[in-house]
């Protein structure tokens, strides 16, 4: 099933993103949309994009990225999203449910 999934994760899909046309993989695909209901304000988006985050921290502790592999446009992408992440979560400690707006 593992080899099933990996593979279905890795098919290309045509997407258009700002009027153009643009080939992704699914992953990536299932990731934007995710973290576009997170950046929205869906509280169980933004959850599951907070525990994936959390999860891919702690793969990177165990297993060190070289920066080949993560380009600086990467990393940068990933930490504002981490920020806005952290900033939400920060918001949800004082009992709101509702994500603060930028």
């Amino acid at each position: 099933m593992a080899t099933v999934l990996e593979r279905t994760l890795r098919e290309n899909v045509v997407i258009t993103e700002g009027g153009r046309r643009k080939t992704i993989t699914k992953l990536e695909a299932a990731i934007k949309q995710l973290t576009n209901k997170a950046a929205s304000g869906d509280l169980k988006a933004l959850q599951l994009l907070a525990a994936l985050v959390r999860s891919a921290e702690e793969r990177a502790v165990q297993t060190p990225i070289s920066k080949s592999v993560l380009e600086e446009v990467d990393q940068k992408v990933f930490l504002g999203i981490l920020k806005r992440l952290q900033a939400a979560s920060k918001g949800d400690q004082g009992g709101s449910h509702e994500a603060d707006s930028e």
